[in-house]
């Protein structure tokens, strides 16, 4: 299979996850797994992706809230302080929407989980069950698109690049938080210890800075910007205490060395442009 990003065809092994092969391309060091599963079947396992379970629905609200503030903080930082309309691809149970409406800016979410979704819309929060390939909505019609943990799920990210452009005005911005498994993956493989960090066939790819800056900029986007971003805060204690020291670390290098260092095997958060006319 041809590289999602490059396509490029030659292609280092990485390892193999259930009936999943796991590689990385040569030329551009995108990863993704393969062969690719199909979005029918991708639609039917994301139903039972996210859980039913009150306890565990709020658990995942305090697991993202720091995430969430801070990358409305990012965004409100970029866009200044006029609020306008913002979408939420993947938005789950609503909770950064909800964050987003109690600051004024108008929302909309998209989600394919129903039971997720269902419980977004009893928060009188409008979510579409419909993939953004539905043309359920207008050329230019939002100033910022959100995606969380959502990209590295999507079987052909540069289609969905491209389509999200075509629904941002120009100017607008498109926020990323997405996973970097890679680099664990590798030293763990070095060390002969098994793991399942890339989760197929839930992720079908793992983004570096690079490959995400490249995607970007391949789909209409500039004033491309990786930032930690904040840490996630799992409820089971083990988890939490090494997502909160790895996005503490991830945090002071990334001070210290002036915005330049990003730790790899951390999670991060990416912010873009959607080219002006003028730009373009």
């Amino acid at each position: 299979m041809r590289c999602h990003i490059c396509g490029g065809e030659d292609v280092c092994f990485i390892k193999k996850e259930d009936a999943w092969d796991v590689v990385q391309c040569k030329t551009c060091s995108f990863v993704y797994v393969t062969p690719l599963p199909d979005e029918k079947f991708l639609y039917l396992h994301y139903q039972k992706y996210l859980p039913a379970d009150k306890n565990r629905i709020e658990q995942w609200r305090t697991m993202m809230s720091d995430v969430f503030r801070r990358s409305l903080d990012a965004i409100e930082a970029r866009y200044g302080l006029n609020r306008g309309t913002l979408l939420d691809i993947g938005c789950g149970y609503g909770f950064f929407m909800e964050l987003a409406r109690q600051r004024g800016w108008r929302v909309y979410g998209v989600e394919p989980c129903a039971h997720a979704r269902a419980y977004a819309v009893s928060k009188s929060l409008e979510v579409d069950s419909r993939n953004l390939f539905a043309r359920a909505y207008k050329d230019e019609m939002f100033d910022v698109i959100t995606l969380f943990y959502v990209l590295e799920h999507l079987p052909e990210p540069l289609r969905y690049l491209n389509e999200i452009n075509r629904t941002l005005k120009p100017g607008g911005l498109l926020l990323i938080r997405a996973p970097h498994t890679t680099p664990l993956v590798k030293v763990l493989k070095i060390l002969g210890i098994p793991n399942r960090l890339y989760d197929t066939p839930s992720h079908v790819s793992d983004f570096s800075p690079r490959t995400i800056a490249l995607a970007l900029e391949k789909t209409g986007f500039n004033e491309i910007q990786t930032f930690p971003g904040g840490a996630t805060r799992p409820h089971v204690l083990s988890k939490r205490i090494v997502s909160y020291s790895s996005g503490l670390l991830a945090d002071a290098l990334y001070a210290i060395s002036g915005k330049r260092l990003l730790v790899p095997g951390v999670s991060k958060t990416t912010i873009a442009r959607k080219m002006r006319y003028r730009d373009a």
